[in-house]
């Protein structure tokens, strides 16, 4: 019988096999080492207390994994390996997660789904969950880069602060990427500071580009996006959850000769809701 439980007592040694099992058929299939899932976790506040597992007599077969940042939940992870699928197990995971989070003061469950994955975006929904924007992935070839940058990435300035014109999603807001020992650098065009950037050169990821608004245009915005793209030492860059509405953004990474990937869905569930 498959029953739910927290995961408390589960350590990742038993979530890592688990986790890459349940996505390795995925759209986007994922697969981690030990150090990758721990990093992962780490820098999106995991918390083993606030998670929820799928159990056939003790065995682990499913997750629902959380992140938690005062009365905010995010989903860090959800899945079943293949074989107990089809079982509407989703649903009690779901449910579960859901009415855990709220008694231990969560109020606002907020999670990323491909756009692509019909069946789990519908299976959200039915849940209560509601989509509140669009987020856009990039990607791009360091050999097909389009066009050159003469701006400077400098240390970031103590207090030096910008803006930012959207949200960051989740894992790109600033807890995240410093949990995650994102580089911060100043954005310098022709001596002065224009902005900011938080980017990754080892996995190949820019998470933030932050502009002063009276500069924020495509052309400075391509330049940027570049000089942080050809600090990777990886073969590929990504921009991941990139607002539907930052058209600046977007024109700018395509002018630099990005391409769209995938879309993901971020959706809210209030929890107070489910107390009434």
């Amino acid at each position: 019988m498959v029953v739910t439980n927290t995961l408390k007592h589960t350590d990742l040694e038993e979530l890592l096999p688990v986790f890459n099992e349940a996505f390795s058929d995925y759209d986007v299939p994922v697969s981690m080492t030990m150090q990758a899932l721990s990093s992962h976790l780490n820098s999106l506040s995991f918390s083993k207390d606030d998670s929820v597992g799928l159990f056939d007599r003790r065995r682990l077969v499913g997750f629902l994994l959380i992140g938690r940042r005062g009365s905010v939940a995010y989903d860090a992870g959800t899945g079943i390996i293949p074989s107990y699928r089809g079982r509407g197990l989703s649903h009690s995971l779901i449910d579960a997660a859901a009415a855990h989070l709220a008694a231990r003061g969560c109020t606002t469950f907020v999670l990323e789904v491909l756009d692509t994955n019909t069946k789990a975006k519908n299976l959200y929904q039915s849940h209560g969950f509601a989509v509140r924007r669009s987020l856009l992935c990039f990607s791009a070839k360091q050999d097909e880069l389009v066009g050159q940058s003469d701006l400077l990435l400098l240390p970031h300035e103590d207090g030096y602060r910008v803006p930012s014109c959207y949200p960051s999603s989740y894992q790109n807001n600033d807890q995240s990427v410093a949990m995650g020992l994102y580089t911060c650098s100043d954005i310098v065009d022709q001596g002065m500071r224009k902005g900011f950037a938080w980017y990754h050169q080892t996995r190949g990821s820019i998470a933030q580009i932050n502009i002063e608004p009276q500069y924020r245009d495509e052309g400075l915005m391509k330049k940027a996006i570049i000089s942080c793209a050809r600090t990777c030492t990886t073969e590929i860059v990504r921009t991941l959850n990139v607002d539907e509405a930052d058209t600046v953004l977007i024109n700018a990474l395509q002018a630099a000769g990005f391409t769209r990937f995938t879309t993901q869905s971020e959706m809210v569930l209030i929890l107070e809701e489910q107390k009434q």
